[in-house]
């Protein structure tokens, strides 16, 4: 039986939708920590997707957002690129999401310390709703329509939108198998209004802050409207996209899928009154997890 020789370092968890994409990015402007290639490699937890392209292999001079490695050969090979002298990680929100997966990290490495993003869990799932819109997986017109939708588990078009605000049951699998001394809570709207606060995450982490760190251009996950979404979901289709595969080359795909989003265009806000209502739904939650992580997010939040 194959055996994992790369042994993973920390993990950030999640949640989705809470800056891990600009966390990535940050960290891996540091010499002192790997990343490999494929942000979301998801292979400690046990998700699906609709899109076939998730389960091909990645290749090695690509960069991927997500990915469903479920091989023990291609998550080690992830890491081939790696020295002894820098710590690796890995970045697959899902991992908060599978509440069996805190187990199966420890049991991977009772040392790897664990990272966790939150953001305001109304502003999290609104923002996640957007997402799937926008890029066609959720053809629900408004945000209200979408939260009474029948549930959909795939990882890769989840609509669990509001249950996965639900943070104290997901962080509470981490400190019931790892020491709360392994565990990082980041606080989404404290490091994104000052990235002076990700100083301690480096800490945490026992690695060196250099300048070129927070300035280098670092990517977000940015949503971006789209046009013609009728077509754009047409031509999604796996069918479709295999036809496509064999007669464009990548690059000609890329520019395609461009074609399709708008840059720079206003995203529409949030209705004040229905966040305040749907906030009412996790102050018990929100409690909880205050206790839990001795944060006191009533305060941040509320």
């Amino acid at each position: 039986m194959y055996k994992l020789k790369n042994k993973i370092d920390f993990f950030l968890v999640g949640a989705a939708r809470c800056g891990t994409t600009s966390l990535y990015n940050y960290l891996n402007n540091c010499e002192d920590v790997f990343l490999p290639k494929v942000k979301e490699p998801n292979f400690f937890s046990e998700v699906d997707s609709p899109k076939s392209e998730d389960f091909e292999l990645p290749k090695p001079d690509k960069i991927y957002h997500s990915k469903i490695i479920n091989s023990k050969e291609v998550y080690d090979s992830l890491y081939e690129n790696s020295n002894e002298n820098q710590i690796k990680g890995d970045t697959s929100p899902s991992y908060l999401w599978d509440t069996n997966t805190a187990q199966k990290l420890y049991n991977h490495n009772p040392d790897a310390k664990i990272i966790i993003s939150l953001r305001h869990p109304v502003d999290r799932a609104y923002s996640h709703y957007i997402m799937n819109y926008y890029t066609g997986v959720d053809t629900n017109k408004t945000f209200q329509d979408a939260i009474k939708a029948p549930k959909n588990a795939s990882w890769g078009s989840c609509n669990y939108y509001l249950e996965m605000g639900n943070y104290y049951h997901q962080v509470k699998t981490y400190y019931d198998v790892f020491p709360k001394e392994q565990i990082k809570i980041l606080v989404y709207e404290d490091w994104t209004n000052n990235l002076n606060e990700l100083s301690e995450l480096f800490k945490f982490l026992n690695i060196r802050i250099t300048d070129s760190v927070f300035t280098r251009n670092v990517e977000r996950n940015k949503i971006k409207p789209v046009k013609k979404i009728f077509l754009l979901n047409f031509l999604r289709q796996n069918e479709i996209k295999r036809v496509f595969k064999k007669i464009l080359k990548q690059e000609h795909i890329d520019q395609l899928k461009s074609y399709f989003f708008i840059d720079n265009k206003e995203i529409e806000k949030l209705d004040q009154k229905l966040r305040i209502e749907l906030s009412k739904e996790f102050i018990e939650t929100t409690k909880k997890l205050s206790e839990l992580t001795q944060i006191d997010f009533k305060q941040k939040w509320y």
